[in-house]
Parts: structure tokens; sequence; C-alpha cells
């Protein structure tokens, strides 16, 4: 069933380390895709803390009726002063297919059109299903950075 729904964005701080993780926790097929272990809380809290040092990365709770249900982590002017990069985008994996991960994209476009002329997104792994989600967005593949790692790019002016 299709979410036709707006989400909140909640900025993410060292205390949101607890909903991250479970959020991780949630999305073990994500994990075994990309080829890595499931990361602790520890490990989690450590990578929100770098949040705070780089402030140009974003990072956002995405929630939909009042309830967590996936996590967005992108970067303003990278790779150059007019483009942003998601490096993740992650949805609780039973909430998957219901348009969450569209609104949150398409919400994030709407946020940086005044500001970047375009938008890229990065696939960890061989992820096939996130290789079509980007397409089916609108995003064009541009280049593999070795067998890992795919970059897709999409103009927003």
């Amino acid at each position: 069933m299709k979410v036709s729904a707006r989400l909140d964005f909640l900025p993410v701080t060292s205390d949101s380390a607890t909903v991250v993780h479970s959020l991780y926790l949630n999305c073990p097929t994500y994990i075994a895709l990309i080829g890595g272990d499931m990361p602790s809380l520890n490990d989690i809290q450590r990578e929100l803390d770098t949040l705070r040092h780089d402030t140009r990365r974003q990072a956002v709770l995405l929630f939909h009726q009042d309830r967590a249900v996936g996590f967005l982590d992108y970067k303003v002017a990278y790779p150059d002063l007019h483009s942003a990069t998601i490096s993740l985008l992650l949805i609780e994996e039973k909430l998957q297919g219901q348009g969450l991960g569209k609104a949150a994209v398409e919400q994030l476009e709407a946020m940086l059109r005044s500001r970047m002329d375009r938008l890229y997104a990065v696939v960890y792994g061989n992820n096939e299903q996130a290789k079509r989600f980007w397409e089916r967005l609108g995003f064009e593949h541009l280049r593999d950075s070795g067998p890992t790692l795919s970059w897709y790019l999409k103009a927003l002016k």
C-alpha cells in the first residue's frame, strides 16, 4: 500500500542514537547487501558525534504519524558548491515500498532546489533495489566507483 504523506524531518542529535540504531536493526537486508556488520549502538553514537564537526553534513530522522520510519544522511555543497549528495536513505524494511522513501527525496529536493543545482545519490554494494529506486525518481546513473559504489545524478533546476 502506497502512503501519500508528508514526512517530518527532525534533526539528528547525539541523543538520537538509540532511534537510529533501532532503524538499522530493522533493516538487516540493507546491511547484508553492503556486506558489513550491523553497527552497534556505540558505532552509531560515534557516527552521530562526527556530524557536529562537519557543517555541510545533515542527518534527519524521518517521522510519519509521530513514528520514526527512516533516516536520511546528506551533504550540501558536495561534491561542489552547487550540489548535494545523499549518502544514505534508510527506510524501515517492513515499510519499504509504501512511498516513504519517495516522499523523503521529493521533500529534500524541494528544500534544496533554491540553493543547489544538482542532487547526487550514492548506492553502496550490489543493491539493485536501490538503483531502481533512484532511477524511478528521475536520477540517472552517472558512474561506478569500483565494484561497491554507484553514483546517480538529478538536476534540480
